[in-house]
Parts: C-alpha cells; structure tokens; sequence
C-alpha cells in the first residue's frame, strides 16, 4: 500500500515535451555514508520508514551511498537517522571551520514535476543536508555594567546578580539585587524578591526589564534638571535683549548701549537683502539720534515665540504701529532682529523686515 502524508501535495515528474501516464517519478533521494561502520544504522532507520520503493545500496572503498526514487518526500527519514546520532545534528549551511560529515543527504526534484492537476510546482526541491556534530553550547558571558545614554551625556547602571537557594526544593540558581544604579560592592543591597532564575543571563535580562522603570525614572529628572538649566543660561541675554528693546521705545541711549560690545555692528536688511551696515558703537549712537531712523520710539511689543541659539545668538519678533497717531487703524507691522553674542556682550544686531 502507498504511503501519503497529509499536508503535502502528490507530485508527477513530466520530461520535457514527451508525457508518460505510468510515470511516479516524484523525488529522487541520496544518501552518502562516509563511515561503513554506520551502514546498518543507516539501512534499519531505512526500514523504519517502510518506504514502498526500491531501495538501492552501492558499497564503495571508503563509504556507501543508498539511492532510491519516491512519489513522497520522505521526510519521515531525517528524524529516524537523528535518533541514531543524538550527538549530531542536520545542517545545510557549513560556515566557515572544519567538521567532520558523517552523512549528506540530498532530495531533487526535476523542474518538470508536476502536480495531480498536471502544474508545475512552484518549488522543486534540490536541497542537501548534512550530519554533523553539534556545536557545543557556550555560556553567553556579558557585562553587568549597562551604559545609557541622555542625549550626549553617559549613565550608568548596573545589574547586581548573586547565587541563590530554594530553600523549599534545594533548587539552586541566581537572584537579582534591588539596586540598578550602582555595583554591589560590600554586600549592602537587599535581595529582590521576584523569583529564582536558572541562568544568569536570564537573571539579566530580567534585571534590564525592571531597570528601564528606574531609567525612565531618571530621564525624566534629567530632562527636569535639563530645562533648569537652559532656563539659567538664558535668563541674562534674554534680560539684555529686552533692555536693548526698552532703550529703544523710551529712546534711552544709554539703556541701549550699555551690553554693546565696542566693535558692536547694526545691519538693516529688506526682504532678505542688506540696505545698511552700521560699525562701531559711536556710529551707532549717531545714526539712533540721526531724524531718518526708525529704531528709537517705535513702541516696539516684543512677540511671544523667541528663537534661542546659545551661546550665538537669539531671534525675536516685534510688532508696532509705523504712526502712533494711526493706532485705531490697525496697521500693525512687523519685524525680526537677530542679537549675536560673544561672551557677555552684544555684537551684532541684525533687522530684518
């Protein structure tokens, strides 16, 4: 009786431009023993299988090499020869080393086979699988210290792993020690009481799960601390940029001048183009006091959304009323000016309109 596997779809090997309706031709198996000493191993895993074609054994000098054709693939085989090796273990990818083969086994299948329905299958096999012995597993080593960064900025943690005892069953393994943020260095820390691990790079990963609450923990002070910061480190130009700003609407000269640089520039630009540069603070003062400027008593109101890139330079808006006179006509204008900073003075001052 034929033996068919559910699950897997008959096949018909038809050659090319001719059709023969007795033809069972379907997967073309070969097995190369390099060990004689294996032969009967390989010849009752063989039996095992009760595959219902003839089986064919050629014995050479130095191996042996079984042959037969199947309408089934015969997958049954790969784990009966297992059972005769569990010491070793099939691959179709050697890598790079020397290993001994114990056994290859090969399937083929003809780019002419088709299927019950007379289609070609999409895949043919043409695979071939090695015995070989099995890699010895290696006890994955890792460093407890865990690096993370907050922006540029390193932090460092660590997972504290000691021994640990089941004392109900005996049952050793290892523990996680309710400390993230430093070594266990004086045995200080206190046992985290989850549970027993097997492996200590299972305790590991473990201890990296329950840090990142702790991390998160720590980010978002850092971003807290971050913003503090940030804020002290503007609170000073910001405050001469609104005293620029107040000297000009009041017309304070002084006011203005006072966190000038002395090579102090003022650039007037329209429409992304230079109109005038101004150099040096004498200059300045007698251009700010000069009938044709429009810096002075314009009553500027400094726009809420600021631009800061410190130490360099900060961007502001303004908005004003061209003529006082017209305020209830609403025709408010707007313009930008950028300050430059070199330490604590202002050395430029760019208005775009």
């Amino acid at each position: 009786m034929l033996k068919h596997a559910t699950n897997h779809t008959q096949t018909r090997c038809v050659p090319y431009l001719a059709t023969y309706e007795n033809s069972m031709i379907e997967t073309q198996i070969s097995i190369l023993v390099n060990r004689k000493s294996d032969a009967e191993l390989i010849k009752k895993s063989i039996i095992k299988c009760k595959i219902q074609f003839p089986i064919y054994l050629f014995e050479y000098d130095e191996y042996l090499e079984v042959n037969f054709t199947s309408d089934y693939e015969e997958w049954e085989l790969n784990t009966e020869i297992l059972k005769c090796f569990p010491e070793y273990e099939f691959t179709e990818n050697l890598n790079k080393g020397r290993k001994e083969i114990r056994l290859q086994l090969s399937r083929y299948q003809s780019e002419f086979c088709t299927d019950g329905w007379g289609r070609p299958i999409e895949n043919p096999l043409n695979e071939t699988k090695y015995l070989i012995k099995k890699s010895k597993s290696k006890l994955k080593k890792f460093n407890p210290n865990v690096t993370v960064l907050f922006d540029d900025k390193e932090q460092n943690y660590y997972v504290n792993i000691v021994d640990g005892i089941n004392k109900q069953n005996d049952e050793t393994g290892f523990l996680l020690l309710n400390e993230f943020r430093k070594k266990d260095v004086n045995n200080e820390f206190k046992i985290l009481k989850d549970r027993l691990y097997k492996t200590p790079i299972e305790a590991f990963r473990f201890g990296h799960l329950k840090m990142e609450n702790i991390v998160k923990d720590d980010f978002e002070l850092y971003l807290k601390n971050k913003k503090k910061e940030k804020r002290s480190r503007e609170r000073i130009p910001r405050k001469k940029v609104r005293e620029f700003i107040k000297g000009c609407n009041v017309s304070d000269f002084e006011e203005i001048k006072k966190n000038l640089d002395k090579n102090f520039i003022f650039e007037k630009k329209v429409k992304w183009k230079t109109e005038s540069i101004i150099e040096g603070i004498d200059e300045f003062e007698k251009h700010i006091q000069s009938t044709n400027q429009d810096l002075c008593s314009m009553n500027f109101k400094i726009r809420s959304s600021w631009n800061i890139n410190l130490p360099n330079s900060i961007t502001i808006g303004v908005k004003y009323f061209p003529d006082l006179a017209e305020q209830n006509n609403m025709n408010l204008k707007y313009r930008e000016y950028i300050f430059e900073f070199r330490e604590d003075k202002i050395i430029r001052v760019t208005e775009e309109k």
